[in-house]
């Protein structure tokens, strides 16, 4: 593969399986692609809707344009857009991406705007189901850079050994930014903040390291506060094809919220055991939690069954139900057990 374009492929086998982007144009060194996905399914009673109900599971659309600059240069530029399938005359489209790169064969690659974060190439192997996936990287993630980073310069570059395997690095620097709370108000400001990656892979095996660090304004108390995160993770094969095995650790400072409400310091895992067979089904077992270290309560936590079935390599069929373990103390509330059954369809 090209070495210009590694780090965009290894954000995707990061973010899980999925069909190729359609290509619109691809002529003297420009080429086009439209990508990304619908997905509906039927939940059963929760916490919030009493009764069942049909919901969306993050459905995207994304256009990425790539530039032949010549000399190993190649410039690319990606816009997605969330759609909002299920609520008639609102807002159709909420930005999710928006960025330009400019990679070379040799230099790694360089891109500004809002992308998926180096800490994120580490932290996403467990990111990977349909029904439930990682809950713990989405908290506040944009202003955080802990998945898709808003204003972000960031660099990567990967070094393929050959049968030595193959390591990534990358780095991420936001300037200023801000996150308004449910009621609209400003509660977080940053001026800087800073994150480094690298990973190790080998005969199938991964292994990553991630810090992410910066210095916060918490609005609602005052104060200002370095939110920090260290993360590790491994995994085991490709997910959707045999046997994949993934897990993340972070150790978190006043990263997490509840009820927008910074958590002095948390501890959060996440776990995966797949199994995809031969004929497109794919098996899935997961588990998540957070603990309160200061409070030693458990924030929140939930064990997962799931099944996806790829019916054409764009549409793909899923089921699932989700075991709430609970939170304790301050984070108590009533189990939330929930059923999905939906469908995916891949642009």
């Amino acid at each position: 593969m090209n070495k210009t374009l590694l780090a965009v492929a290894v954000t995707a086998a990061a973010i899980g399986t999925q069909a190729n982007a359609l290509e619109l144009y691809n002529k003297e060194g420009t080429q086009m692609n439209i990508g990304g996905h619908v997905t509906v399914g039927l939940t059963s009673a929760n916490g919030k809707n009493k009764d069942a109900a049909v919901e969306e599971k993050s459905p995207r659309i994304n256009l990425e344009v790539i530039q032949d600059l010549g000399n190993g240069f190649k410039a690319d530029f990606k816009g997605e857009w969330q759609l909002n399938m299920l609520e008639g005359g609102e807002n159709s489209f909420k930005t999710r991406l928006g960025y330009i790169g400019l990679g070379h064969d040799t230099y790694g690659r360089l891109a500004a705007g809002t992308q998926w974060s180096p800490y994120y190439m580490a932290a996403g192997v467990v990111d990977t189901p349909i029904g439930w996936s990682n809950e713990f990287l989405y908290d506040n993630h944009g202003f955080f850079g802990t998945a898709r980073a808003e204003k972000m310069a960031a660099y990567s570059n990967t070094f393929d050994f050959e049968d030595a395997g193959s390591l990534y690095i990358g780095g991420g620097w936001q300037g200023y930014n801000e996150q308004k709370d449910s009621a609209g108000k400003e509660w977080l400001t940053s001026q800087n903040r800073a994150q480094v990656a690298a990973g190790y892979t080998i005969s199938g095996f991964n292994v990553n390291a991630a810090f992410n660090s910066g210095n916060i304004i918490d609005k609602k108390q005052g104060k200002q506060k370095t939110a920090e995160s260290a993360l590790v993770s491994a995994k085991y094969g490709n997910f959707g094809s045999g046997l994949y095995v993934a897990a993340t650790y972070a150790d978190n400072k006043h990263m997490n919220s509840y009820e927008n409400q910074l958590i002095d310091s948390t501890k959060a895992f996440d776990s995966i055991l797949a199994y995809g067979l031969d004929f497109g089904l794919n098996l899935i077992l997961k588990h998540e939690e957070m603990h309160d270290d200061q409070r030693n309560e458990r924030v929140k936590s939930g064990t997962s069954v799931q099944a996806e079935y790829t019916i054409s390599p764009r549409l793909r069929a899923y089921t699932g139900y989700n075991y709430d373990n609970q939170g304790e103390g301050q984070y108590f509330k009533t189990k939330d057990h929930q059923f999905i059954i939906g469908t995916r369809f891949y642009l």
